[in-house]
């Protein structure tokens, strides 16, 4: 009786084990949970495809490292093999070089209709080289706490290539110093001091990309380094690449600070309401941010240009740069938000905590299933799926399906996406400009962005008039 109750227990532990260990992998194979020495190859082709979210019937028509999709580290990158030997010698002949062309780069969205890439050709530029340096960046630095994001403003070391671009600057990393170029490759400064030269991704009030040493902000004019009184306070609040004109429209209602207090001013110039905002941002498309605590809570709304509340009990994106594109101001009609949701009976178990899409009613946009939203920008939603990324239109059409391990927001109407084959970029449409044949391509920023291959070194193209 022993043996046979011992080759029963046996056998039920058994079982029991092979159905857990069945379940683990039904699970593992609907994208439940990762396994990091398990590489995942996603087959789904069908859902890019077949689901396509509503947007609704009186809806207009409008039209993204913590590991951020486009952020990855570029020491690690692994070179392209080049299975078309003439693939360079094709985008040099598509894109011609600069050679003296009176063209001027642009911010304006890339139109194939009416625009087209030049290699720059009158800055040297190193060659065969991946060279990179640390610098320090300021990043929101997302972690979890009892199943809520949190979001940490932190200086935190970067790589910098030794070609990038800032604020619409080239910028050359030669030795110890930085020499920056206009997009048509004239010379604005070259700094060589011993302090760290930091890039703020912030603008003053002109316009002007703006630099931090030590505790003090500068800006480059007339070849030179130049004080600035730019205050932080007075951020956009978000700190990206972004255009001198980003943020800043003439019809809109405006910020104003008075000491720590913010308020808000019409298009004119009058008062529309009092300085007593703990936090305001300029108007996109009628509506402006603001953040006014009650009762020691923070409590965000948008207001109209009236100074009316229109949307109200939400959270905004908690991270302030590359990750939070698409936060705070409205992009054809839409904006980022974070859905926070509680346990109906707990109020402080939080059950779900994520970024969604809302228009200017708040109502939320209607993603593909079993897709999430990244970030926005140019009115294209970065969306993500097994560890995959693509984008999707909010008039409701696929522009890129979710087959990348890598990919960028759009900056300009210019995308970077990629996978073990190389990066190369994408138009709005999802239409190749460059194809998959560089390591490493950096975002577009004032018309420029830079390349680079193990095949050809540092390349740097400009978008202008065709």
């Amino acid at each position: 009786m022993k043996k046979v109750g011992k080759y029963i227990v046996v056998s039920a532990a058994l079982a029991v084990f092979i159905a857990v260990f069945s379940l683990l992998i039904i699970a593992y194979d609907r994208g439940m949970f990762e396994l990091p020495f398990i590489k995942r190859f996603d087959t789904d082709t069908t859902a890019q495809t077949d689901t396509e979210p509503s947007t609704g019937p009186d809806e207009t028509d409008p039209g993204g490292e913590t590991t951020v999709p486009g952020t990855d580290d570029p020491a690690t990158d692994t070179v392209p093999e080049q299975t078309e030997p003439g693939i360079f010698d094709e985008i040099h002949g598509k894109y011609g070089k600069l050679n003296g062309r009176n063209v001027e780069p642009t911010e304006a969205d890339y139109d194939p209709e009416t625009m087209t890439l030049y290699r720059l050709d009158t800055v040297s530029l190193p060659f065969k080289t991946d060279k990179f340096v640390y610098t320090v960046r300021t990043r929101w630095v997302e972690t979890k706490k009892d199943n809520l994001r949190v979001f940490t403003e932190t200086r935190v070391p970067e790589m910098r290539s030794a070609v990038d671009v800032y604020m619409g600057m080239l910028v050359l990393l030669e030795d110890d110093s930085l020499t920056f170029y206009d997009g048509r490759g004239g010379l604005l400064y070259k700094y060589t001091g011993e302090e760290d030269l930091i890039f703020a991704y912030d603008r003053d009030s002109e316009g002007r990309p703006l630099f931090i040493i030590g505790e003090q902000y500068y800006y480059i004019e007339d070849g030179e380094l130049c004080e600035s009184d730019f205050d932080a306070r007075d951020s956009l609040g978000l700190h990206f690449n972004y255009n001198a004109d980003f943020a800043k429209d003439a019809d809109q209602c405006s910020v104003y600070r008075s000491g720590s207090k913010y308020g808000i001013l019409t298009a004119d110039g009058k008062t529309l309401r009092s300085a007593m905002f703990k936090e305001a941002y300029n108007y996109s498309e009628g509506l402006g941010l603001v953040n006014y605590p009650i009762n020691g809570r923070d409590d965000y709304c948008y207001l109209n240009e009236a100074g009316k509340v229109v949307i109200e009990n939400f959270q905004p994106v908690g991270a302030h740069d590359e990750a939070g594109i698409g936060s705070i101001y409205f992009d054809g009609g839409y904006v980022m938000t974070r859905r926070i949701k509680y346990h109906p009976l707990k109020k402080d178990v939080v059950e779900e905590d994520t970024d969604i899409l809302v228009d200017k009613r708040g109502r939320e946009f209607d993603m593909p299933e079993g897709y999430t939203a990244v970030c926005y920008s140019d009115q294209r939603i970065m969306v993500k799926r097994n560890n995959r990324y693509g984008f999707y239109a909010v008039k409701g059409a696929w522009v890129a399906d979710a087959v990348y391990t890598y990919a960028t927001p759009f900056y300009e109407g210019l995308a970077v996406v990629g996978d073990a084959s190389g990066k190369g970029v994408i138009d709005l449409d999802g239409n190749f400009v460059i194809p998959q044949s560089y390591t490493t391509i950096s975002v577009c920023s004032g018309g420029i962005f830079v390349c680079w291959s193990n095949v050809t070194g540092y390349e740097v193209y400009i978008k202008g008039a065709a």
